[in-house]
């Protein structure tokens, strides 16, 4: 038991230290190096081994829904798409989540989607992007223990109404993007994560 709660204490010490400076940085690296230098079971079974691997995961989940959970409080945070759904019903997978993302920097943000098609699109790649004031922002959490986030975004242009989802125990979510051109919805599937820049220029 001493063994877990070491093995525990370092992995939070070594995940609350890194810092959030690029989208591209692999959180996984700093949590799971550490894992592997914990001690094997000796004569551990296939049964033990499963266990042992699930309650790993659970460990660095529940982690990562903690960053995530405290950069949404924070207002500093970047959702990954990697699936859009857009106003058709249409999925579009394996997407870039440098251009398809919902990025909030305190009472600023930027919501952008690029489909995978030979269309321009709004932004010129395929899609659209908002840059816009945050307002009316609120996270509370449902019956299933999810967090809930909701906020408006006002640019220039354009004005759009998100609820972000972030599934208990992960940093998994699911973001609803309601823009008032069209009467269409936008859904966002990624990871969110923390993310700070002071260099990012918002001009809504």
């Amino acid at each position: 038991m001493k063994t877990f709660n070491l093995i525990f204490s370092l992995i939070l010490v070594a995940v609350f230290c890194v810092p959030a400076t690029s989208w591209a940085q692999n959180y996984d690296d700093d949590i799971y190096v550490i894992g592997e230098t914990a001690p094997i079971p000796e004569n551990e079974t296939k049964k033990e081994r499963k266990e042992r691997i699930k309650k790993d995961k659970e460990i660095v989940d529940s982690i990562y829904h903690l960053k995530a959970k405290l950069a949404a409080d924070d207002g500093y945070f970047v959702l990954q798409a990697t699936e859009v759904r857009n106003s058709y019903g249409r999925y579009e997978l394996g997407l870039n989540d440098n251009t398809n993302f919902l990025l909030m920097q305190g009472d600023k943000g930027i919501f952008q989607v690029a489909f995978n098609n030979m269309s321009a699109g709004a932004n010129g790649l395929g899609g659209v992007t908002l840059h816009g004031n945050i307002s009316r922002k609120e996270l509370k959490y449902d019956k299933k223990g999810n967090t809930i986030i909701s906020y408006m975004m006002v640019g220039r242009r354009m004005n759009a109404s998100v609820t972000i989802t972030l599934f208990k125990g992960s940093d998994q979510a699911v973001a609803d993007v309601f823009p008032t051109l069209g009467n269409g919805r936008i859904t966002l599937r990624g990871r969110l994560v923390p993310y700070l820049n002071e260099d990012i220029r918002i001009e809504p």
